[in-house]
């Protein structure tokens, strides 16, 4: 019967002694596959979060260079690593952080044609990108495959978060684009809009935090609602989600 090391049981103490962890949930985590699309701040962090963890094997996708304009809100990059690729450097942090885990860097945009390859056996899919067209692409992609996937994003100072599960006991709540269905990014983003480092830090702990509940077999109220945060107020919100039959993505499943 596997079991933790005495080496890892010191690393992950302060996890396994925690209700509804134990040695069994971190060896669940070792177990996991984890697909993390996008190494931006959210990406940064989700990420960091996820291998400190102990995630055994962390899938990172990105086609971005590091710029001196990330440095605010991308925390696992400095001044070194500005014109190298995003997905490399992070990638190397993290083997840095654990050497538990294994770290597959995968350096391009997400495209729905590579999904199959990509997203192969992953336990969950993190939607960390930071624009529509790439956002539509992985829910579809996501939802043909029967992968979970947990999407955040953050604008200014506030941020939203969603769960999407195609298994039929899910589906009445639908998907990514019967909540955004519009194809225009030329809406806000951090590039027009702003974005606050601390704000981003906030969303990627509650996604990284939503991620292991997941990976540990606990439910989750993100699988039927969107949830809202708001770092000036300091309040969040959650919103029903139910699909939209003319959806033209989820809708010509037949689930609904």
């Amino acid at each position: 019967m596997k079991s933790l090391t005495d080496q890892q049981f010191v690393r992950y103490s302060r996890q396994v002694m925690m209700e509804r962890w134990g040695e069994a949930g971190q060896l669940s985590l070792a177990d996991a596959k984890v697909v993390i699309i996008g190494c931006g701040g959210l990406g940064n962090t989700v990420a960091s979060l996820l291998a400190g963890a102990g995630v055994g094997h962390i899938t990172l996708m990105d086609d971005d260079n590091v710029e001196l304009s990330n440095l605010p809100r991308q925390l696992a990059f400095d001044m070194g690593d500005i014109a190298n690729a995003k997905v490399l450097a992070l990638a190397n942090r993290l083997r840095e952080q654990n050497e538990d885990i294994a770290v597959t860097p995968l350096l391009q945009r997400f495209e729905y044609g590579c999904a199959s390859q990509c997203l192969s056996g992953a336990t969950l899919v993190l939607d960390c990108s930071d624009n529509f067209a790439t956002r539509y692409a992985i829910n579809h992609a996501c939802l043909d495959l029967m992968l979970p996937l947990l999407s955040a994003s953050v604008i200014g100072w506030h941020g939203q978060m969603l769960l999407v599960i195609n298994d039929g006991e899910h589906n009445s709540h639908g998907c990514y684009q019967c909540l955004f269905n519009h194809t225009d990014d030329r809406a806000l983003n951090c590039n027009t809009a702003g974005v606050s480092g601390a704000a981003v830090a906030i969303v990627a702990s509650y996604q990284a935090n939503e991620a292991i509940r997941f990976m540990l077999g606990q439910k989750s109220t993100l699988s039927s609602s969107l949830m809202l945060i708001d770092t000036i107020s300091l309040d969040n919100k959650k919103l029903k989600r139910t699909s939209d039959p003319k959806c033209a993505v989820c809708a010509n499943k037949g689930k609904h």
